[in-house]
């Protein structure tokens, strides 16, 4: 059986998934495609010699019959939009995270897949499944390290987009850290506290963003406390 998949959001990320979908993976075929730059969408469809039609509409893709699954990778803003309508048409939905920018937009995607009474959403979180973080999570569960009292973690972006903002560092980059922390530590979040960097300082002449997130975990005993600052390189 070949699963047909619709592609919301046909930017850099949206292509690549179409190109896995097209030259690496089986068992899927893109035959709908949409995005707010149709220009773009039509460029993908070329490029990958996809048979997929291109639609005006993100709902109007989710709602086609030829479409058996949705692929959110719009941008960050419209995801809750798109995963809620794709759930109401019954429809599986992988969304590239964030799930949704605020956590009532979160919360209204849990809440519309419970009403469904199934599992239709899968979030785009892969680092639970990178090699390198199962050998370190293999050497937490053993305690060859100890129990983790502190992480430091930290993102370095040699280059960004125009269109990368100072939000999307959070919403877009420190998400995964904010997701694999509760896998690595089977721990959940208490407090968080976040402190930006003024980018106009001379300190910093060539960062568009930086900032630190902690955040202190529940665990009993001990906090587990992360620092990270992200150089947005302009």
């Amino acid at each position: 059986m070949t699963v047909r998949i619709g592609v919301i959001g046909t930017g850099a990320i949206g292509e690549d998934h179409a190109r896995r979908i097209t030259n690496t993976l089986t068992g899927g075929e893109v035959v709908a495609v949409n995005d707010v730059n149709t220009d773009q969408a039509r460029a993908v469809v070329d490029n990958l010699k996809l048979n997929a039609r291109v639609y005006d509409s993100g709902h109007d893709l989710i709602k086609a019959d030829d479409v058996d699954a949705v692929l959110v990778t719009s941008w960050g803003p419209t995801h809750e939009e798109f995963v809620v309508a794709a759930i109401q048409a019954g429809k599986y939905v992988f969304c590239e995270k964030p799930l949704a920018t605020t956590a009532q937009g979160c919360q209204n995607i849990v809440d519309a897949e419970i009403a469904a009474g199934k599992r239709l959403v899968q979030v785009g979180f892969m680092r639970p499944f990178d090699s390198g973080y199962r050998l370190l999570k293999k050497a937490i569960d053993a305690g060859e390290i100890g129990t983790p009292l502190m992480i430091h973690a930290a993102h370095r972006n040699p280059t960004v987009p125009e269109t990368y903002i100072t939000p999307m560092a959070i919403h877009d980059t420190l998400i995964h850290e904010l997701d694999v922390f509760r896998w690595l530590l089977e721990d959940d979040y208490k407090t968080a506290q976040i402190e930006g960097i003024a980018t106009d300082s001379p300190i910093w002449p060539d960062f568009r963003a930086a900032y630190r997130v902690n955040v202190i975990m529940d665990a009993v005993e001990q906090s587990h406390a992360k620092h990270c600052w992200v150089p947005i390189t302009a």
